[in-house]
């Protein structure tokens, strides 16, 4: 239950970290409309299997929602390190402008890839 809250607080602070990406370029809104569907996709599949992981953490769709938190929690840091963002435990600044970083726009592509083959992942269990 206090790792639930935890993946839950994550995600809470996911929706607030990806607040500043509001009117963003086009590699920005793919980022967080697939952080989008992967945090919404993790919300279903914790209702859905939360007591059964909850009796075995071991259980490979338990695994696969853990596997969404960590690649939501890589996307925001791909975002906040293309924006030019410090990654820190609380949200940027909501009118902080993302300053590209191009050099890290493969990374953003990568943890952006990652997340949507994991959004489907997740769909596919729930």
């Amino acid at each position: 239950m206090k790792r639930l809250t935890i993946v839950l607080l994550a995600v809470g602070l996911l929706a607030v970290g990806l607040l500043p990406m509001l009117g963003c370029s086009p590699i920005e809104n793919q980022a967080r409309d697939t952080a989008a569907a992967l945090s919404g996709s993790i919300i279903a599949a914790q209702t859905k299997y939360q007591a059964s992981c909850a009796a075995n953490a071991s259980q490979e769709v338990c695994q696969l929602i853990n596997r969404g938190v960590s690649g939501e929690n890589a996307l925001i840091t791909a975002v906040e390190t293309y924006c030019g963002w410090a990654p820190t435990l609380t949200p940027p600044d909501a009118t902080a402008a993302c300053v590209p970083v191009k050099s890290m726009e493969a990374g953003l592509q990568a943890a952006i890839a990652n997340a949507a083959a994991l959004t489907l992942e997740i769909k596919g269990a729930i």
